[in-house]
C-alpha cells in the first residue's frame, strides 16, 4: 500500500476525525479536571493520572479507529464489512458533529474559566511564590560542637551558636528558628534534611569549636536541606582575641549567601556583637549559658562582670536588665532569687536597661526602648515604639511576644489576637511560639479558639511540656475536663518542675470538684511559694479574699509594675487596687468584665 492509498483509507475509516475528535474531548477533561482539583481539594496526583490515562488511551482509540467500524449492529471487523454496505462516511458526519460540539464547550469552558478562576489562580500562583522565596530564605542554626575533651568549651560552643542566631535574626526578610527549637537536635545525630524538615526551614547551619594551646579552630557550614548541597562552608584557625570578627564574619557570610535584603554595610553594623573585649565577651558567653540554665545568680554575676570589663557592652546590660525585670515580676516561677527591695530592683532594671539604651545601634535601641516603658507602666508608648521596631525587624519574635503581652495588659484583646496572628505565621514549627500563642489565646479570653489551636500544636510537639501546660489551663477553661486530664498525664516534672507540675494537678482537681485533693495539693508546699503562684492557686481554691489581701500591699506600697503583671489574666480585679487604677486611667486601659472561673471551687 503506497502513501496516498494509506492516507485515503486512513480517511474512509474516520481515523484522523477519530485522532481530532479524542484530542478535543481528552484535552477537554484534563482541564476540567485541573480546574477542580484545587477547589475540591482533590489529592495533588489526580491531573497527572488523567493526563497519562488520556495519553495512553491516543493511540488505542486510533487502533480501534483503524481496525473497527461502528455498525447499527455494534463494532465490527473492518475487514468483514463490505466497502459498498459500509456505514463510514455516515459516522464520519457523527463524528464531525462531535468534534463541533465538543469544541464549543471548550470554548466555553475556557472563557468561564478566564472570566472565573483567573483570579484565584493568580493569587494561588502569588501566594505559592511568596511563600518559596520565603521559605528559601530560612534558617535553623544547630548548636555548635564542642570537640574538646571533657566538654570544656561547651558554654562557648553555645554562646557563639546563639550570638550568630541573634544577629541572623536581625535582618528583616530572613527567618530563623528560635534557640529553643534549634537546641533541641543538640547531641542528637539526625541528618541535616529531617532537622530541615521537622523545623520548617530551607537551610541549615552547623559548625564545632576546638581549642589546642593557642587556638582556638572554628567550623562552620551553610547547608541547603533539600539536596545537602553546601553552600559556604570555612574554618577559622584564630586566637580568642579574633572570636568576635569570627562570628560577625561568619553572620554576615551567611546573610549575604542567601541573599537578603540588606546592603552589606548595613548588615556589618547590625551584627557587631557590641563589645571588642574579649574578655567581656568571653564572660558575657558563660552569662547567657547559666542564664539558659536556670542558674540566674550565677548569670547574674556573669553580666555585672562582663560590665565591669567593658561599661559600653550594651547586650551585657540588657540581659542584666532582663534578670532584674524578672524580679519584678512574681507571676514567673524562678521569681526571687534577689534579696532586695522592689525599688532597688526597679532601680538597678532603669540602670542597665538605659546603658543598654545608650550603647546600643540604632535598631535595637528601640526594642530596648520599648521594655523600658513597659517596666515603668507606659503601654501606650511601649506599643508605639514596638510598631516602629517592627517596620525595621517584622519577624523579631521577642517584639511580637511583648506587644501581645502589653496588648493584654491593656484588654486590647483584637490587637493582641493579630501581634498573635502575626507570631503565628512566622512559627516555623516554633515549639516555643506555638506554646506563646496557646498561652496569648487564654489571656485573650478565647479558650475556644485555644483548646482547638493547643489540639494542632499537641500533635507537632506531643512532648513538649511548657505547651503542655499551657494547653492543660485553656482546655479546662474550655470547659474539656476530661481532655486536660489525659494531657496532664503527660506532664512532667524532671522536665518542667515539681512546682509547675503541682498547679497543673491543683486546677485539675479543681475542675473535677477534688476538693480533699486541692486542699492536699496546696497545703503540701509543693506550690511555688512565691506570691505569684500563691495567689492563682488561692483563687482555683475559691478564696479569693485571701487571694487578694495577699497582693494588696504591692498598691498600697506602690509595688505597681509587680502588680501590673497579673492584668494580663482574665480572672483579675484591677478595680480593687486604686493606684494601679489610676495608672491604667492614664493609660486608657479598656474596662472589660473580670471572668469568674468557672471550675474554681465554691
Amino acid at each position: 500500500m503506497n502513501l496516498n492509498k494509506l492516507i485515503s483509507e486512513l480517511r474512509r475509516r474516520n481515523v484522523f476525525k477519530v485522532a481530532t475528535a479524542y484530542a478535543i474531548v481528552g484535552w477537554l477533561i484534563i482541564q476540567v479536571v485541573v480546574a477542580i482539583t484545587g477547589p475540591l481539594g482533590l489529592p495533588e496526583w489526580v491531573p497527572a493520572f488523567f493526563i497519562i490515562f488520556v495519553a495512553v488511551g491516543f493511540p488505542i482509540a486510533l487502533i480501534v479507529a483503524w481496525a473497527f467500524e461502528l455498525t447499527p449492529e455494534g463494532l465490527k471487523k473492518t475487514k468483514e464489512i463490505d466497502k459498498t454496505t459500509s456505514i463510514a462516511p455516515s459516522t464520519g458526519k457523527r463524528i464531525n458533529r462531535l468534534i463541533i460540539g465538543a469544541l464549543s464547550v471548550l470554548i466555553l469552558f475556557l472563557l468561564a474559566e478566564r472570566v472565573f478562576f483567573a483570579k484565584s489562580t493568580i493569587n494561588d500562583t502569588e501566594t505559592q511564590v511568596l511563600k518559596a522565596s520565603v521559605l528559601d530564605k530560612s534558617i535553623a542554626v544547630l548548636p555548635f560542637d564542642d570537640f574538646n575533651a571533657g566538654g570544656e568549651q561547651e558554654y562557648f560552643a553555645d554562646g557563639l551558636t546563639e550570638e550568630i542566631l541573634n544577629a541572623l535574626a536581625k535582618t528583616p526578610d530572613l527567618q530563623v528558628a528560635s534557640r529553643t527549637s534549634s537546641f533541641q537536635f543538640k547531641d542528637r545525630n539526625i541528618d541535616a534534611r529531617s532537622i530541615a524538615d521537622t523545623l520548617g526551614v530551607a537551610h541549615i547551619l552547623e559548625g564545632s569549636v576546638r581549642q589546642s594551646s593557642e587556638k582556638i579552630r572554628i567550623t562552620a557550614q551553610l547547608i541547603r536541606a533539600s539536596d545537602g548541597f553546601h553552600l559556604w562552608s570555612e574554618t577559622y584557625d584564630q586566637s580568642r582575641d579574633d572570636i568576635i570578627q569570627v562570628q560577625e564574619d561568619i553572620a554576615f557570610k551567611i546573610a549575604s549567601a542567601l541573599e537578603t535584603v540588606m546592603d552589606p554595610e548595613e548588615l556589618e553594623q547590625m551584627i557587631e556583637a557590641g563589645t571588642q573585649s574579649v574578655e567581656a565577651y568571653q564572660v558575657y558567653l558563660k552569662g547567657k549559658a547559666a542564664r539558659i540554665n536556670s542558674r540566674l545568680p550565677e548569670a547574674n554575676n556573669y553580666f555585672e562582670e562582663a560590665i565591669k570589663l567593658d561599661p559600653q557592652f550594651a547586650e551585657a546590660y540588657y540581659e542584666s536588665a532582663l534578670l532584674y525585670q524578672s524580679e519584678l515580676t512574681p507571676v514567673v516561677l524562678n521569681y526571687g532569687f534577689l534579696d532586695l527591695n522592689y525599688d532597688e530592683k526597679l532601680g538597678l532594671f532603669n540602670d542597665r536597661i538605659s546603658n543598654a539604651i545608650k550603647f546600643s545601634d540604632p535598631v535595637t535601641r528601640k526594642s530596648y526602648e520599648a521594655n523600658k516603658a513597659f517596666v515603668n507602666l507606659e503601654f501606650r508608648k511601649t506599643l508605639s515604639i514596638l510598631n516602629d521596631f517592627l517596620n525595621d525587624r517584622p519577624n523579631d519574635e521577642d517584639a511580637l511576644k511583648l506587644a501581645i503581652l502589653t496588648s493584654s495588659h491593656l484588654h486590647e484583646r483584637e490587637m493582641s489576637l493579630d501581634f498573635n496572628n502575626r507570631l503565628e505565621e512566622i512559627m516555623l514549627k516554633n515549639e516555643e511560639n506555638y506554646t506563646a500563642v496557646v498561652a496569648n489565646y487564654f489571656w485573650a479570653g478565647e479558650y475556644e479558639g485555644g483548646a482547638k489551636f493547643a489540639r494542632t500544636a499537641l500533635e507537632k510537639f506531643p512532648y513538649s511540656n511548657e505547651l503542655i501546660y499551657q494547653s492543660h489551663r485553656v482546655f479546662l477553661w474550655a470547659g474539656q475536663t476530661e481532655e486536660a486530664a489525659d494531657l496532664l498525664e503527660r506532664l512532667s516534672k524532671e522536665t518542667i518542675g515539681e512546682r509547675a507540675v503541682a498547679m497543673a494537678k491543683l486546677r485539675q482537681a479543681c475542675a473535677e470538684g477534688n476538693r480533699e485533693l486541692a486542699e492536699q495539693i496546696y497545703s503540701s508546699g509543693m506550690i511555688s511559694p512565691n506570691i505569684g503562684s500563691q495567689w492563682i492557686a488561692l483563687r482555683f481554691l475559691g478564696r479569693d479574699e485571701d487571694a487578694y489581701n495577699l497582693i494588696r500591699p504591692l498598691d498600697e506600697s506602690n509595688q505597681l509594675f509587680s502588680l501590673a503583671t497579673w492584668l494580663h489574666y482574665p480572672y483579675f480585679d484591677y478595680h480593687m487596687f486604686p493606684n494601679l487604677e489610676k495608672v491604667l486611667a492614664r493609660e486608657k486601659h479598656r474596662d472589660l468584665p473580670v471572668q469568674k472561673i468557672q471550675f474554681a471551687l465554691q
